[in-house]
């Protein structure tokens, strides 16, 4: 983890960066698919939104702790936003498609004042960081 600046315009160009996005994604979707078989099934995908960390109860904040059937009901609706097709899976376009929207999402709150953030290693923000302070030191 590292504290890092960031605003919409880093997150902006690194999906307007397509070849670095779609690279990102691609390794990403590979490391997430643990059968090797081109799809994603909600087991894995689950795996991977469970590592998110959607649900805290900390940030000293007492709240009540789900459920294990409402664990299981955000999981399934997360995995139904990434299935746009419904066919049970989600293929690379799929999962492309709805991490451009999640990170879209994301510059969209944070807008264009600098916000000083802690970001995991290997995150899609990580990874729009380095993007961005390699393009300043490249140009």
């Amino acid at each position: 983890m590292s504290v890092e600046i960031l605003d919409a315009s880093i997150i902006c160009n690194f999906i307007n960066d397509a070849d670095f996005f779609t690279k990102s994604v691609e390794k990403r979707f590979l490391a997430i698919d643990s059968n090797h078989d081109g799809i994603l099934s909600y087991t894995e995908l689950a795996s991977e939104l469970k590592k998110l960390r959607v649900i805290e109860t900390h940030y000293g904040i007492d709240g009540a702790i789900p459920s294990s059937d409402e664990l299981g009901q955000l999981y399934h609706g997360l995995f139904a936003r990434f299935d746009h097709d419904g066919n049970g899976s989600v293929d690379l376009e799929e999962y492309k498609s709805e991490m451009r929207e999640v990170m879209l999402g994301i510059a969209s709150g944070l807008g264009f004042l600098p916000v000083q953030m802690v970001l995991e290693e290997g995150s899609f923000l990580k990874l729009a960081v380095e993007r961005e302070m390699a393009a300043k030191v490249y140009a």
